[in-house]
């Protein structure tokens, strides 16, 4: 039988022993998604370590545990809340510079209403861009800047979900500015008409009429049977045609939307 000396196993003990212990300190310090929380850390919040913003609000977990001790102290968002003060504005678009600091200017994740003027965040229009708080936050645009883009395009006139219906309308309209298809039947907002009124809800964003009021200017005409630009058509069919019910010349061929025959048949579109 083989014998192994005293030395040996003092050796392989000792060898164990470090392997156990660097296993140990690996798992105490290691990060897998380098959001400044150790995984040990991430256990005991309750957050993903292998996500670093685990409640997706834009906001780093290392971040909003902003002092890394594995909980949720005061002064310091949630980061299994996506909106820690419930004003339907995302931590991540309140703190829009993601540094886990109210700065000067900066609405407050931490209360609902910020300047306490009596209205909740996400009701206010910080920017006056004719989108409420909340809004832009499901748009990912900025509250605090009225041309998020520099685009030269007012928040409000952009179409962030490219569904046809301008972000200001589809808030008007009770729509996600932030989904083409926001009750998911198949349809797409800008072709869904809410007030049956024969004009999309596209195409009233483009013709500035009321998606949700069949008769926008309440003149007892029905949005669909006005003729906006003159042209001879009327909005419901230029919807339909998908002409301009701005523009009398939609195509700019130079000849009025009335006079052309766009399904062949022998007859003006006007008739």
């Amino acid at each position: 039988m083989k014998t192994i000396n005293r030395f040996t196993v003092l050796t392989l003990l000792s060898i164990s022993f470090l392997s156990c212990s660097n296993d140990s300190n690996d798992n105490e310090s290691s990060d897998s998604d380098l959001d400044g929380l150790t995984n040990a850390t991430e256990a005991r919040l309750g957050t993903d370590p292998n996500n670093p913003d685990t409640d997706g609000d834009g906001i780093l977990d290392g971040t909003e545990d902003f002092n890394k001790n594995g909980s949720t102290d005061a002064g310091e968002t949630n980061p299994l809340l996506k909106d820690t003060d419930g004003d339907n504005v995302k931590d991540g678009t309140e703190d829009y510079n993601h540094n886990g600091i109210k700065d000067d200017n900066e609405l407050d994740p931490l209360d609902s209403d910020s300047n306490n003027d009596g209205i909740n965040d996400g009701n206010e229009d910080n920017d006056n861009d004719g989108l409420l708080n909340s809004t832009e936050s499901n748009s990912d645009t900025s509250p605090y800047d009225n041309d998020t883009d520099h685009d030269g395009v007012n928040d409000g006139d952009e179409d962030s979900d490219n569904d046809g219906v301008k972000d200001s309308d589809e808030q008007h309209n009770g729509t996600n500015s932030g989904d083409s298809d926001s009750d998911d039947d198949g349809i797409s907002d800008g072709d869904e008409d809410s007030d049956g009124d024969g004009v999309s809800d596209g195409g009233e964003s483009q013709n500035g009429t009321d998606g949700t009021n069949p008769d926008s200017d309440g003149d007892g005409v029905n949005d669909g049977d006005e003729d906006s630009d003159g042209d001879g058509v009327s909005d419901g069919d230029e919807d339909a045609n998908g002409t301009d019910g701005t523009n009398p010349d939609s195509d700019g061929d130079g000849e009025n939307d009335g006079d052309e025959d766009n399904d062949g048949d022998g007859q003006p579109d006007g008739n």
